[in-house]
């Protein structure tokens, strides 16, 4: 009898712990359940992902610049390497150094971004095309977010979506807003020009050699500042998903005016290589490297292409834009956007696109 009552004690204590733990477990999963909402990417994809992200890894560059640009930057934990190089991003994230970089090389490193806890991850459309990336994310249970851009209008359309999922519509719409406003300034000082005043320019993206497309942001850029793009003229491009490249022989067919380079390593590099010494441009030394603020302004993942079009176009027709204050736009431009308070020596750097983006 003694035996039996400690048997049916030990069963209801048994039952008893199960049951708890059982509701312990409902409780935790009810505590930990997320509110979430569903939003359109880049890719017209519907994603449902938290209401409101509070980890978020960026796996490509321009997301990280744009949730900065949205106030969003302490939300970020993952990171491409290529941001801790970035000076400006170091005034907003004095810790960007220590931030995990889950993605180098187009590969996630899965068990370094789980490390991150991110409840969301935003990601570029080649890495979206590539299935063993994404099966990684999916497998982990990420939600993942396409934002990505090649023209005026995708990236437009990226600072639209990249509101919505911060929940900063209107913020996201004015800096649209800003960006068309600067454009249509620039229009309306240089569409009037004709042809035979507007100068021939090659531009030189990140590489000597790596050059613009007819149709892509770059081109667009430059089309909005009034100049003639060579590399959009026709001649010897070969181009890939991610740069169009062109030849020495082509850029000294072509001839151009004048140069632009968004790195100033690609300056350096044509200024003091004698291989290039014969091109006219080079010789008068009228090669220009383009401005790095928070991003390289003439770059193809820039979001500040608006800023790149007015600095060209004023470069080029500087008594068009004899009322325009370049260092107090670029000024206006950091405090409004990044709520960053700029020095006329901050400026100065920034315009010359040198010490701005420290070295590999």
């Amino acid at each position: 009898m003694l035996k039996r009552n400690y048997f049916l004690f030990g069963t209801l204590l048994l039952v008893g712990l199960l049951l708890s733990t059982l509701t312990g477990c409902q409780i935790q999963n009810q505590a930990t359940t997320v509110p979430t909402k569903t939003i359109v990417d880049c890719l017209n994809r519907e994603v449902e992902i938290p209401a409101d992200p509070q980890r978020v890894a960026c796996l490509y560059a321009s997301t990280a610049h744009i949730m900065t640009m949205l106030g969003q930057e302490a939300k970020i934990v993952g990171i491409p390497n290529g941001i801790k190089r970035d000076v400006l991003m170091s005034y907003k994230r004095p810790d960007i150094g220590s931030v995990s970089v889950p993605f180098n090389d187009g590969a996630i490193n899965i068990e370094e971004l789980l490390a991150t806890n991110t409840d969301l991850v935003l990601l570029r459309k080649s890495t979206a095309e590539n299935a063993g990336e994404i099966e990684k994310l999916d497998k982990a249970g990420i939600p993942w977010v396409v934002i990505d851009y090649a023209s005026l209008d995708d990236l437009q359309k990226a600072i639209a979506v990249t509101g919505t999922v911060f929940n900063q519509e209107q913020r996201a719409t004015d800096y649209n807003a800003a960006l068309q406003q600067t454009l249509t300034l620039i229009s309306e000082r240089v569409s009037s020009l004709p042809e035979s005043a507007r100068p021939r320019v090659y531009h030189a993206v990140n590489e000597a050699a790596r050059t613009d497309l007819a149709g892509d942001l770059c081109s667009q850029i430059t089309d909005a500042a009034g100049i003639i793009n060579v590399s959009t003229q026709g001649g010897s491009l070969i181009t890939d998903a991610e740069k169009t490249m062109t030849t020495l022989e082509q850029i000294y067919s072509w001839d151009p005016d004048a140069i632009i380079a968004n790195d100033i390593i690609a300056s350096n590099y044509m200024l003091s290589d004698p291989k290039w010494s014969g091109l006219r441009a080079v010789a008068e030394q009228r090669v220009t490297t383009l401005p790095v603020g928070v991003t390289r302004w003439g770059h193809p993942g820039s979001m500040e292409p608006h800023m790149a079009a007015l600095f060209i176009a004023m470069t080029f027709y500087p008594e068009l834009f004899a009322d325009v204050d370049l260092t107090q736009t670029v000024k206006d431009h950091y405090q409004q956007w990044f709520e960053l308070t700029l020095t006329d020596a901050d400026v100065a750097t920034i315009l010359s696109g040198e010490g701005m983006r420290l070295a590999k």
